[in-house]
């Protein structure tokens, strides 16, 4: 219920800078196709919004209302993310810059900046494998642009040597997360790949969990290992309450310096490596527990990228997809059972 309750926070946001234009509509159709392959009927799930997390106490019926914030919700209606996708996509299109990139807004003296455009190309190629109908040529011409900077960052890396500027000594997080994008496009740069992981130490855990995801794509598992590795020097684990999260030691204003976003990436980097992994599932109840603001968690994009990595979880483990059958034992007594399936999970 966590990925429903956040979609009308992000649907409401009242501004519209591009990346909360993307975060508006891309999370809602991924709810939709998760829920639609579990073969529930959202008319009827839309009366049974309840609450399910164990560690808060009371009547389910009072903790949804402490909960709920908005009335409505458009991923119940299939017609509805239809219109939503549609207006989102155009009004991406007609942000996009005329050198296909994005910046915070469009409009005279705009320009294009990388992390933003990164960001609105991730999102939109996360919409196209929901099965949104993306323009191929926005989406292209976005790449395109992502090209164009990767370039221009590796040459100034290979400058380094001879210091002929511009140059720099190291790539940073946004190469690893351009890399990250790229590669998810099937559009790899195998001299950037070698930078980022001989120099992975000096990248956040946000980032390594970036290049991790890229580099299992590639194929390269023995990287994608030691990638792990590196990343769980950051892990804490609660075994009380079965809870885990990376600890960035990044700051928390930059971008990649966010616990919750390190951990959701880690959560989609289990899900395609070893989602039955407790870790996994630790992650996934850290997120739950931490959502800070009711139904989302500390902003668009954070909450899009949780939504994105429970969806992904969910179809890796199959949760939520089988029916169960528990027993309920009071003092060595059985007092009851209930049968979950699908269709009740939600009651």
């Amino acid at each position: 219920m966590s990925m429903i309750d956040a979609l009308p926070y992000m649907v409401e946001y009242p501004h519209g800078c591009t990346e909360q234009t993307l975060n508006r509509f891309v999370p809602t159709v991924i709810t939709h196709k998760t829920l639609v392959k579990m073969g529930i009927d959202l008319r009827s799930l839309q009366a049974k919004r309840f609450n399910l997390n164990a560690q808060e106490l009371g009547e389910p019926e009072k903790r949804i209302e402490r909960w709920k914030r908005f009335d409505r919700n458009p991923v119940f209606d299939n017609d509805e993310v239809v219109t939503m996708v549609e207006s989102g996509l155009r009004r991406l299109t007609e942000m996009q810059l005329a050198d296909g990139g994005w910046g915070w807004f469009s409009g005279l003296g705009e320009r294009s900046w990388p992390h933003t455009t990164a960001v609105v190309v991730r999102g939109l190629l996360a919409a196209k494998s929901a099965d949104a109908a993306i323009v191929p040529d926005c989406l292209n011409r976005g790449l395109e642009w992502l090209d164009r900077y990767q370039a221009q960052q590796l040459q100034a890396l290979k400058n380094a040597a001879t210091k002929k500027r511009p140059y720099k000594e190291l790539p940073d997080d946004l190469d690893a997360f351009i890399f990250h994008v790229l590669v998810a496009a099937d559009r790899p740069s195998p001299e950037m790949h070698s930078f980022l992981y001989e120099k992975r130490s000096g990248l956040s855990v946000h980032s390594k969990g970036l290049l991790a995801i890229a580099t299992l794509q590639l194929g390269e598992i023995e990287q994608t290992k030691m990638l792990r590795q590196n990343i769980e020097q950051f892990l804490v684990q609660d075994a009380e309450n079965e809870t885990a999260f990376l600890r960035d030691q990044s700051p928390w204003w930059y971008w990649y310096g966010s616990p919750i976003e390190a951990s959701a990436n880690y959560l989609k980097l289990l899900a395609r490596m070893e989602p039955q992994s407790p870790i996994a599932s630790r992650l996934v109840k850290y997120l739950l527990n931490n959502r800070k603001h009711a139904t989302y968690w500390n902003s668009t994009r954070d909450s899009a990228l949780v939504v994105e990595a429970f969806a992904e979880y969910l179809a890796a483990t199959g949760e939520g997809s089988h029916a169960v059958q528990a027993d309920i034992v009071l003092d060595g007594q059985s007092i009851g059972n209930v049968h979950f399936t699908p269709q009740t999970l939600f009651e």
